[in-house]
């Protein structure tokens, strides 16, 4: 039986390698995360459309229950800095609680929930 993966039409407008990449490490994060990993979004100049080149590649994970950045990175390190290097990106990840990305009216929050494509 073949599986297929499905995108949101965001991500199906994105460039077939980084739509490979993200769906990649969509799958990753979620062995690692579980029923904790949410949503990921992709945000910034690459969901915009307007990166460049050298442009990162900005994503934020809303996890269920509480979030310790600091925990959060050393959790995942490894994965991305694997990601980023197959893939010549440099990914930048940002962690929220799903009570943070429901209330929280900081920049980059506000920025992820207009602009973020869902992966």
């Amino acid at each position: 039986m073949e599986t297929t993966t499905t995108c949101s039409p965001g991500l199906a407008a994105l460039e077939g390698g980084l739509q490979q990449l993200l769906l990649g490490l969509r799958r990753r994060l979620a062995a690692l995360y579980g029923d904790r990993l949410v949503k990921m979004l992709l945000y910034g100049s690459r969901a915009r459309g307007d990166a460049r080149s050298w442009s990162d590649v900005d994503i934020l994970l809303v996890l269920r229950g509480p979030v310790r950045p600091a925990a959060e990175v050393a959790r995942t390190e490894n994965l991305l800095g694997e990601v980023s290097l197959r893939g010549d990106v440099v990914i930048s990840c940002q962690y929220v609680s799903e009570e943070g990305f429901d209330a929280a009216d900081s920049p980059l929050v506000r920025s992820a929930r207009s602009e973020g494509i869902e992966v």
